[in-house]
């Protein structure tokens, strides 16, 4: 193959660009799910979680109080896994869980983060149709922390379980089981179809005032227990005080966007820059009349 004077300058540029979204939080994980054109963004279709795949902390941790055996599978990945993790979990990446004929056996419980939950929730329910009992803990080792379940590992590390990438925001933008509340006392929402659920509800020094607002908006918005919560503010700050102020109201499953708002612009950004770049090598090798 012949490669073009523009496909080599745009082949550097897509390595560049990758490497920044890596800056701002963009995993492997999210990577085949997050990179799609941003115009999708626009017309995309609010949709919801199913809680028919959903089993709480709770009801698990009564499960192994009471000596049942369920096979908590960790789908993080292993530099993940080895900094903290739920004691007796076991590793292993989503797709592999498939091939793992023994895990029939017992009821099985998907694990991550907490945050994001279509990818286990697409393979949940492929895994029932081939005859496993799985399930996804709502909330994931977030949750499980709030609830002072076991943990092994980094304490440091377990405290950032609910500060979440751009890149993870992204992929759940849509479901409205996933609440987004934008704090920015400058009231700039970022433009709703990119984050369609986000509402605006700036916080201030009157905490109180904060806390009572939120308690209305979520009672209005029918806010349960299988739902999540996602704070942002423009960039990133103060998220300490408002997550204590959450605690003390009792507002569970909380979740912070890491760079706010500016950096998920960022990403976007990268976003479309990325689509383009490989619309443009894509258009640029089809030209080219060595290649076949």
């Amino acid at each position: 193959m012949v490669y073009t004077t523009k496909t080599a300058v745009l082949i550097p540029l897509v390595s560049l660009l990758f490497g920044l979204q890596a800056r701002v939080g963009f995993s492997e994980t999210h990577k085949a799910q997050a990179l799609r054109n941003p115009s999708e963004l626009s017309t995309a279709k609010s949709k919801a979680h199913n809680p028919a795949f959903t089993i709480s902390a709770e009801s698990v941790l009564q499960k192994l109080k009471e000596r049942q055996e369920v096979y908590l599978i960790d789908v993080r990945g292993l530099a993940a896994f080895q900094k903290f993790r739920i004691p007796g979990s076991i590793n292993m990446p989503l797709f592999a869980i498939k091939t793992k004929g023994f895990l029939k056996a017992k009821p099985l419980v998907l694990v991550n983060e907490g945050y994001t939950r279509t990818a286990l929730e697409r393979e949940c329910e492929h895994l029932r149709r081939l005859g496993f009992r799985a399930w996804i803990l709502h909330g994931g080792l977030n949750c499980w922390r709030e609830k002072g379940a076991p943990f092994k590992g980094d304490v440091f590390a377990q405290a950032k379980l609910n500060r979440v990438s751009p890149a993870a925001l992204f992929v759940e933008k849509d479901y409205r089981n996933n609440l987004v509340i934008d704090v920015s006392v400058s009231k700039r929402l970022i433009t709703p179809p990119f984050i369609p659920q986000a509402i605006s509800l700036p916080f201030d020094s009157d905490g109180q005032r904060f806390t009572e607002a939120l308690k209305a908006t979520l009672v209005k918005l029918r806010y349960s227990r299988f739902s999540s919560l996602m704070i942002c503010n423009q960039k990133g700050e103060h998220y300490d005080r408002i997550e204590k102020l959450l605690k003390d109201i009792g507002i569970k499953n909380v979740f912070f966007l890491e760079g706010g708002l500016d950096a998920y612009q960022e990403f976007l950004e990268l976003q479309r820059l990325a689509t383009n770049a490989r619309h443009r090598s894509q258009t640029t090798l089809k030209k080219c009349p060595s290649c076949p």
